[in-house]
């Protein structure tokens, strides 16, 4: 679970902006705090709404956990530049390196890893295990060429002379973190693990296959998410999967392969799917190591009773972004789950049975989204310190905060401040918004 994530020096952040799940004083809603497990670990809550203009940055929030994200997993080749994107307002901010910490716990143990970047090296990284009476450090490294400069903690002097090698043969470019992994350390492997299986972020246009996993290999999970559509009146009766048939597999798997790719290739993870306009696919390898292609069909009843199929694509954009994101709140557990732009394409009230649902029907995911939806900001449904706003500084600069530093009472009426601008983070324009320019 997410505990905190900062960052600095990225995008439309120059100062360093921090998000909190930390549960603040209220007493509201105290389902919505995830306990710990221990009496020196850390309560975390379950929801964080984030709102703002647009351009104020909030996809920039989220685009920064997906960067530090994707180079933690990935990385980048030797002699690559890393990626960042520092600060550009600011002249001075180009030479300086841009920074990212997650606050994170896995396995009930909680720690901070961080890092400080530019795009030629790593300049620092740290990985400390903290706790109510204090931290202890992991490993702790400084920018020096041509190796890094690490000092590990206690827990790991039993395997120190191993890891000076991994500590040798980790690039300038590179984190110490992903080179350990790659060298099989696993005295840290869950914290790495963590952020590739636990960290599931999604854009506006992402497009999710546990949808086509989850149909393949869980019957309940149809029945779960047949149910889920019913009661969300979409005129859907059932999700399937149906089989595609033999004589047409190579005239539908050939598009699947990217380039001159060999087929087999697209297999080392069980399955593979593609999706387009129209269509969502699955390919698998079964039993007898043959191809079998199946499409994502919806179907609904006519008024004789008979099932009608449709394509996938056929479905509004709000239907297939239900079923896109049923898997992800309901179906996974464990997860800290971030959506840039929840209610896209959805009627407020579906948004507000959602996270009314992720509350009360599963105790095992973590959601972070960012938002344009006013009608959730409502406190019979959601705690002062869930909900965060984000605005442009007059140096163009993004700044973060949360309605807990407000201290509104009980009864406000938290939409009606926000929209007259009680809170910030709202659009703010002129006497008259003249798009040819002329005065009023």
């Amino acid at each position: 679970m997410l505990i905190r994530f900062s960052v600095a020096n990225f995008r439309s952040f120059n100062e360093e902006v921090v998000f909190s799940m930390i549960p603040g004083r209220s007493r509201q809603h105290e389902n919505h705090v995830i306990k710990a497990d221990s009496p020196d670990g850390i309560d975390v809550l379950r929801m964080g709404l984030l709102y703002g203009a647009n351009a104020s940055g909030k996809s920039n929030l989220i685009k920064a956990m997906a960067f530090a994200q994707k180079f933690i997993v990935e990385g980048v080749r030797p002699k690559q530049s890393i990626p960042t994107e520092p600060f550009r307002l600011d002249p001075a901010c180009i030479e300086k390196p841009s920074r990212f910490e997650f606050e994170l716990i896995v396995d009930g143990i909680a720690y901070a890893y961080g890092f400080e970047l530019d795009r030629k090296s790593i300049q620092s990284e740290w990985l400390i295990q903290i706790g109510k009476s204090g931290e202890t450090s992991v490993f702790e490294r400084t920018f020096c060429l041509p190796n890094p400069h690490i000092v590990f903690g206690d827990n790991l002097i039993d395997d120190e002379p191993f890891l000076q090698f991994v500590r040798r043969s980790t690039r300038a470019n590179q984190l110490f973190l992903t080179n350990a992994i790659e060298h099989n350390v696993k005295i840290i492997e869950n914290v790495f693990e963590w952020f590739r299986t636990k960290l599931a972020i999604f854009s506006p246009d992402s497009s999710y296959r546990h949808v086509e996993d989850s149909l393949y290999k869980t019957s309940i999970f149809v029945e779960y998410q047949n149910s889920f559509l019913k009661k969300l009146n979409t005129g859907i009766d059932h999700v399937r999967l149906d089989l595609v048939p033999p004589e047409s597999i190579d005239r539908i798997t050939s598009p699947l392969v990217d380039g001159n790719m060999a087929l087999e290739h697209i297999f080392l993870n069980e399955h593979f799917s593609k999706s387009d306009k129209k269509n969502r696919r699955f390919a698998t390898l079964n039993e007898s190591g043959d191809i079998e292609v199946y499409d994502v069909k919806t179907v609904r009843m006519d008024n004789l009773g008979k099932e009608i199929a449709f394509d996938f694509g056929d479905e509004s954009d709000g239907t297939q972004r239900l079923i896109e994101l049923y898997p992800i709140l309901f179906i996974s557990t464990g997860l800290t789950v971030v959506i840039d732009e929840l209610e896209r394409s959805l009627h407020p009230n579906i948004v507000r049975t959602l996270l009314k649902a992720v509350m009360f029907e599963t105790s095992e995911n973590q959601l972070l989204v960012t938002t344009h939806e006013a009608t959730l900001l409502d406190l019979d449904l959601l705690r002062r310190d869930e909900i965060w706003f984000i605005e442009k500084s007059p140096s163009g600069a993004s700044t973060l905060y949360s309605l807990e530093e407000f201290k509104p009472r009980h009864d406000l009426d938290i939409r009606k401040g926000y929209l007259q601008g009680r809170f910030g983070a709202i659009p703010v324009f002129g006497n008259a918004l003249q798009l040819n320019g002329e005065a009023e």
